[in-house]
Formats: C-alpha cells, structure tokens, sequence
C-alpha cells in the first residue's frame, strides 16, 4: 500500500509539474501570436491538472482505506489509527487521514487540486488567459505542497512500518501497540473541524490565484472578482464553521472553562478568517463602485498569506499549545517561503501595475458606504496584524515589546472587546447609509423602527443586567477578597480584576447589549424591507415571496449577481454584512 501510494504522489507530482508548464507556455506563446500552439499547451495543462487531482484522490483513498480496513502496513496509519467501535468509530478511523501532519498536508494538497478542477474545467471552456493564469498560479501553490509530501521524509505519508514496530515476521511488536490517535482528538467536533478548515484554507487559494492572475494579464477590470468572489465567501463561510466546532471541543474535551480562550491555534485560524472578511467586502465595492481595487489585490495575497501564517504557527514549533502539530524544520521552511512570496508577488505585481489598478477610493462623507467598507477594512486587517504579533510575541526577542512573554487570555480581551463593539456598530449602521453622501432625512427614516425595537430589547437586555449578571460579577469579587477564601475564589476575582476597572468591564458589558440590540433589529428590518419591495414588485404575498425567494434567484438580481447560477439562499449568504 505504501508503494501505491507513492507512485500516486510521484504521478500528482508530474502531472501539476506539466501543467505549471503547458500553462506558462501558452501563455509565452500566445503573446507571440502562435494562437493555435498557445490553445493546445493551455488545453493540455488544464488537463494535466485533472490528471493531478485524480492521483492525489487515489493517494487519500488509499489512507482512507488503510485506516478503515485496520491495514498498518503504513507507519502513519499506525500512528494515527483509532481503535473506537460504533458510528463515532466509523468517524475517528476516517479522520485519521488528516489527524497528523502528514496527512494533513495530503488532503490539504487534495482539497486544492478539487478547486483548481474547477477551474480548469471553467478554462476549458474558452482558454481564456485570465483562467489559465489564475490555475497557473494555483498550481504553483500545489507543487510546492506536493514537493514537501514526496521529498520530504518528515511529511511523507507513505513510509513502510518498519523496526521497531515490526519483528522479522512482519508482525506488529507490543511497542506498536500503544500507539494511535490521542484519546483528545477522539470527539465528533474535533473529527470534523479540521476538514471544515482545511477547506476554507485550500478555497482561499483561488482568490489569492486570480488576484495574481489579473496583475499578469493586466486586466483591472471586476471579471477576476467574479470568478473569484463565490470562492472567497465559500472559503470564508467554512472557516467560520471549522473555527465554531473547534470552540465546541475545547469546551467540552480541554475544559478551558469557555469556548474561546485565546489560544495561539486559536488565533491561528481566526487570522486568516478575518482578513477574509475584509476580502469579501472589498469585492463588493469593487464590483458595485468599481473602487478598492489595489485594496482587494493586497487583500486576496494577504488573505492567503495569513492562510499560510496560521499553518506555520500550527507546525512550525514556534509557539506552544495542546493542540499544535510537533515542529518540522521543513514545514518551518516550506510555509515560511509561501508566506514571504505571496506578499512580495502582491507588492511588486501591484507596483508595476500601480496605475492600471487605480480606483476612485475617495471618501466624500464619513457617514456613507464607502466609509463604513473602508473602516471595516481598516479594523479588519490592522487587529489581524495585531493579534498575529501577539500571538507570536513569545518566539520574538525580549527587546520588542511583549516579547518572551505567553500573553494572558485578559490582555486579548482588552483588546477584542472594544475594538469588536466599534466593528458590530458599524456592521449594525451600514445598511442605512448611502454609498457617498447620506441623507439625514432618509436615515432617521429607515432607522426610526428598528432604533425603537432595539430599545426596548436594550431595557430588556439591562434589567437582565442589573438583577443578575452585575450581582454575579460583584459576588465573584467579593468572594475573592473575603478572609479565608479559597485559591480558585482568589483566582476567580483575579481574573475579573485583571479585565480592568467595575466601570470599564461593565460599562462594556452595557454598551455592547446596546450595540447587539440595534444590530439584531437592523438586520431584522433590512431583510423585511427587501422582502416587502420584492413582493410589491411581483405581486406576490409577503410570504409567498419569502419563501420562493430561498429557490430561485429575483430576476433583477440574476443579472447582475455573480453566482446568477445557484440558488438564492447562497446569493443572500453572499452578500457580506455591509451590502
């Protein structure tokens, strides 16, 4: 099995070489006006991309079928092999294709294989040269992920079960045994979290291919954000889920006390979603105002780039959690050049293309769209540099600030929760403006109803306050001040205190309430009144066009919309907060 295996990851490996190739040669070609020849070598790499895609399938069906069948002839299936009975059994074993590094790194490099499918299929269709450098791209990104699973002993997935867990016979010694997948790693969430990310992060590589892509072709137009965008909110949206179902288990398996604790894993994964949140709203403007432009190249490489970061801290060793992969030199090598190159490709491609990518990015008033999208990004990607270098702070010399030091979850909080109160107030605010200049008038009308809603679940949402949670934190303090109190009451009020003053920590506490209740009925209101316009428009029922609307895109939109092709619930889910 090991042997099959490795032939599959040679042939995935001259399979994405060859594309690499045929695609840079129709692209040298075709600027040398040999049309026909430039065709056949971009037909030819796309193909060989498909060819790719399959082996590397052959390659994770082969783990899968090692781990389900129990065969341990694989040293990896032997280390990462779980031994539970029942459906959640079914659902370990299978996890263990992705459990370790190594396999990991495989489905990884599959998952960006299945998505440059996609693309070469779309390239297929008419060879055009901004597809065949978005996949040209993307395969560059794949060879070096493929490079390290078949040359480098650390990340290969197929190496033979040998001495010391073999004896003479070929039978598994009593040290092979103990081995298999840690007791941690054996919950439901935890089997599903990583793939959930794992997809986000190999999605995410599109956009990053595409952005590349127009800076090669020159072409500034919105077309590569369309071909990208469903890609980015897809991406986006399933590491939303992936980062969900990891709080889910370390609540429930670490015990931390909380679904978020500000673990340097944690941060890892939540680095790559926030930039991605940036991205998606910079699409929006670049497709509806044709600005951001050189905001949403820089966006889509530093999305990638922070792809790459979470991954590094993760395997690279270089700061500790329970739930980090062992160090691996290589991977220390391999993630740290991507992360260096996709920002350096970015910078220098956008400075040769600097006034082909020029846009109108001019904020005429502070109360409008164009205001609310730029400080979103601004908030977006300054606390993801932010919580990157935090995160990181323990790795760097102790002459930069914070460095040597493991920061506490207390000092992440100071941080988040306020910034993240500004971030949900614009969020909450931006449906109502206009895109340049807002109109008073216009503004107090569309927000007069919700406003009044959101004050009366605010009075709620205090007196909840005032009777409960207040009297819990000011007993918690109490407790821990109090003559004879125990460690873990000390403790306890240490923690409290350490989140700053009674008035600052609740005073957030009620300025956030207020924030969630505008909001929530913001939000509420903003979708009632696009279905009421709809229905008005087709003489429909409110309701009747509620529901059909979750089928099948309103004309109107289809048009225009990018994903004109799926069904209108995906449309809505695309749609990032501010639109």
């Amino acid at each position: 099995m090991s042997t099959f295996g490795l032939m599959g990851l040679v042939i995935a490996f001259a399979g994405v070489v060859v594309s690499v190739v045929c695609l840079l040669a129709g692209r040298i070609l075709k600027k040398a006006g040999k049309t026909g020849a430039a065709e056949t070598a971009s037909w030819g790499g796309c193909v060989a991309s498909i060819l790719t895609a399959v082996a590397l399938t052959v390659c994770c069906g082969i783990l899968v079928f090692c781990f389900m069948t129990g065969d341990m002839s694989i040293e990896y299936v032997l280390m990462e092999h779980s031994d539970a009975d029942g459906a959640l059994g079914v659902l370990y074993r299978f996890s263990g294709l992705w459990a370790g590094r190594e396999g990991s790194l495989l489905f990884w490099a599959w998952l960006i294989s299945v998505f440059n499918v996609v693309v070469a299929v779309r390239a297929m269709k008419n060879l055009d040269d901004l597809d065949c450098m978005a996949l040209f791209v993307s395969n560059l990104v794949l060879t070096a992920f493929v490079a390290v699973c078949l040359f480098s002993e650390s990340n290969m997935p197929f190496i033979a079960t040998a001495s010391p867990y073999v004896d003479a016979n070929g039978n598994l010694t009593a040290m092979a045994s103990s081995l298999g997948m840690s007791p941690l790693l054996e919950h439901w969430a935890q089997a599903i979290h990583p793939p959930t990310l794992f997809v986000g992060y190999a999605g995410l590589t599109i956009p990053f291919a595409y952005a590349i892509a127009a800076l090669i072709v020159n072409d500034a137009s919105a077309k590569w954000v369309v071909r990208s965008s469903r890609y980015a909110m897809f991406s986006w949206l399933f590491l939303g889920i992936g980062i969900g179902l990891g709080a889910i288990w370390a609540y429930v398996v670490l015990g931390w006390g909380g679904y978020w604790a500000w673990d340097p894993v944690e941060n890892a994964s939540l680095l790559s979603w926030m930039v991605a949140l940036a991205l998606v709203h910079s699409f929006t403007v670049y497709r509806k105002r044709g600005a951001f432009k050189r905001w949403s190249v820089m966006c889509a490489c530093l999305t990638f780039a922070f792809v790459v970061v979470g991954t590094f801290i993760t395997r690279s060793g270089v700061v500790q959690s329970v739930h980090a992969f062992e160090g691996d030199p290589v991977s220390l090598m391999l993630f740290g050049g991507l992360i260096v190159v996709a920002v350096l490709v970015g910078l220098i491609g956008l400075a040769i293309r600097w006034k082909a990518f020029a846009s109108d990015d001019a904020i005429e008033s502070m109360a409008s769209k164009a205001a609310a999208y730029y400080f979103n990004n601004v908030i977006m990607i300054v606390f993801t540099f932010v919580l990157c270098y935090l995160t990181v702070a323990s790795a760097l010399p102790t002459f930069l600030p914070f460095g040597g030091q493991s920061l506490s979850a207390g000092t992440y909080d100071a941080i988040a929760r306020p910034l993240g109160i500004v971030y949900c107030f614009i969020i909450a605010v931006c449906p109502l403006l206009a895109w340049t200049k807002t109109d008073r008038k216009e503004f107090f009308r569309l927000a007069k109803v919700p406003a009044i809603c959101a004050v009366i679940l605010f009075i709620v949402l205090l007196a909840y306050f005032v009777t409960t949670l207040y009297p819990a934190y000011d007993a918690i303090i109490q407790a821990g001040s109090a003559q004879g109190a125990s460690q873990a009451a000390v403790t306890a009020a240490e923690e409290l205190m350490s989140e700053g003053p009674v008035w600052y920590y609740n005073g957030l506490a009620v300025v956030g309430f207020a924030v969630a209740s505008l909001l929530f009925f913001n939000t509420l209101f903003m979708i009632a009144r696009a279905a009421s316009k709809r229905a008005k428009a087709t003489g429909k029922t409110l309701w009747r066009h509620f529901s059909a609307c979750w089928v099948r895109i309103p004309r109107s939109t289809a048009a225009t919309s990018p994903i004109s092709p799926w069904p209108s619930f995906w449309w809505a889910l695309s749609a990032p907060p501010c639109s």
